[in-house]
């Protein structure tokens, strides 16, 4: 089995502090729950504070509470909410501007007033069976073992799944970002839903595809946009209904790619008529390439000794999307766009040096010199 080195824990489940500060400000809890019940009785008698009328002001103009998460996730535990330098690359154009500093300082003073984490042990162990659940089928899942073993790439870095009791429908948010030194991190915000069988859980029936989707995205991007980031600007006009689904050539293209191999996992994992059931939820008028892609992956499966990972398969799977209406050349300014620190261009390196030895595709090599020009050192 393949290994990220330097990773302990590759794949988390967790509380999150920081969420669960939003969750409190948003209010109420979407389900009843002794941890429901707890946060309301903590929480109660400092509902005039300040922070929740301007929560109440931002989240107009962000009703889905993405802004808000994002800076959250980027940040250490309240009251602080230190910006997590590691993450310096991924600063997102609120960081940058201090549009949600007004918030965000209001936020911090809410949870020293509160004393938000000093009760946060205790209210999350309120949570003890539910976490617990979804900790043991994640593990059981094995879904980075056989993400890997299907990609042939090593994932390197670490998923955390976000449990998050007061996550509302429409609020859950899924994020793939590379810090600084080039290891990734995947966030999954994961909500609390009534069992079937009663109570409460976690485990969603869509967890495996989930996963596997995101995951698919942390293996593979890196290929992808060694091979072609620079046509994230070339449209992509698949007529409205589906281009409103695919930002751009290199989006749609990318998005096609993870959701072929995530129906090829669940193919694999739980049976052809399981990924025809996945396949038909994804929506083949919002994905219309993606039977092409799916009978490619299945070749591919077959020829592992000349393909040994999906990267070296890759040029087959481009040949079946639409040919892009301009094919921009590799250039050193988005080269250092793509991989802004010295750690994001050695693992670039790395993986191309492992993808030049199948290919010599004139892009890679310029996007090499490029990194090269920057002062990255060859990789060993």
């Amino acid at each position: 089995m393949l290994s990220s080195p330097g990773v302990k824990e590759r794949l988390t489940v967790r509380l999150d502090p920081g969420i669960e500060l939003l969750g409190v400000l948003d209010g109420p809890a979407p389900l009843p729950h002794p941890y429901a019940e707890a946060v309301d009785k903590a929480f109660a008698p400092f509902r005039d504070h300040p922070a929740f009328a301007l929560n109440a002001e931002v989240a107009a103009e962000d009703p889905d509470g993405a802004r808000r998460k994002d800076a959250l996730l980027r940040r250490g535990a309240p009251p602080g909410l230190a910006f997590d330098e590691t993450m310096g690359a991924n600063r997102g154009e609120d960081e940058r501007s201090g549009a949600l500093e007004p918030w965000l300082s209001a936020a911090r003073d809410f949870a020293r007033a509160s004393r938000f984490m000093d009760g946060f042990p205790a209210r999350e162990r309120l949570l003890d069976k539910e976490i617990s659940e979804l900790r043991a089928r994640a593990k059981a899942a094995e879904h980075l073992a056989k993400l890997e073993r299907y990609t042939g790439e090593a994932y390197v870095g670490r998923y955390d799944l976000v449990a998050s009791p007061l996550c509302r429908d429409g609020g859950v948010l899924n994020r793939v970002w590379t810090r600084d030194d080039g290891s990734g991190l995947i966030v999954s915000l994961v909500k609390l839903e009534k069992a079937r069988g009663g109570g409460t859980t976690f485990v969603d029936p869509d967890l495996d595809a989930c996963v596997w989707h995101e995951l698919a995205h942390g293996a593979l991007d890196l290929t992808v946009n060694l091979y072609d980031h620079e046509r994230q600007e070339v449209p992509l006009d698949l007529g409205p209904a589906i281009s409103r689904n695919c930002r751009n050539w290199l989006h749609g293209l990318r998005e096609h790619l993870v959701r072929a191999v995530m129906i090829r996992l669940v193919a694999l994992d739980r049976g052809e008529k399981a990924a025809e059931q996945q396949y038909a939820e994804e929506g083949f008028s919002r994905k219309p390439h993606l039977k092409a892609f799916l009978e490619l992956l299945e070749e591919y499966e077959r020829s592992r000794k000349e393909f040994p990972t999906l990267s070296d398969f890759y040029p087959r799977l481009v040949a079946a999307f639409p040919k892009p209406a301009a094919s921009p050349e590799v250039s050193a300014a988005g080269t250092l766009g793509l991989f802004h620190t010295p750690g994001q261009r050695a693992a670039a390196l790395r993986r191309l040096d492992r993808l030049m030895i199948r290919s010599k595709d004139a892009r890679l090599l310029a996007r090499r010199a490029a990194i090269l020009a920057a002062g990255a050192s060859p990789a060993r």
